[in-house]
């Protein structure tokens, strides 16, 4: 195991997996743009952030949102864009080209829709 100032790397037999100890290195899409916090870090601290965060988790999949799960802002945002990448996984891939989500089953609130064709449509535009 090798740890440095700003990041933990294990070994693996297979793979090295950055651990989410450096908030500022990924890059966000959509919150810029919508609430102008360029960072998850700064995201985090913000409520209008944490509130759209589920959507650039299901709409960016440059970063590796696995290695945040220990935030419980993300963990939430993280099912949540499990649970709509499910509804909508086929539109999703179509328009982003992401890397596949875990799916999950349940309900989804209808009342969202329309911000989440909003912010498809953004980053369809940008692609």
């Amino acid at each position: 195991m090798i740890i440095s100032a700003k990041r933990l790397i294990l070994h693996n037999s297979k793979d090295v997996r950055r651990i989410g100890l450096d908030m500022n290195q990924d890059r966000l899409r959509i919150l810029p743009c919508y609430t102008g916090d360029k960072t998850l870090d700064e995201a985090l601290k913000n409520p209008r952030s944490v509130r759209l965060l589920w959507l650039e988790i299901l709409l960016n999949g440059q970063i590796p949102w696995e290695n945040y799960l220990h935030q419980p802002e993300v963990k939430a945002a993280y099912e949540k864009a499990c649970l709509w990448y499910g509804h909508f996984k086929t539109m999703i891939e179509g328009h982003t080209g992401r890397r596949p989500l875990g799916a999950r089953r349940g309900k989804i609130d209808p009342r969202e829709y329309r911000r989440f064709l909003e912010v498809l449509n953004f980053v369809s535009g940008r692609s």
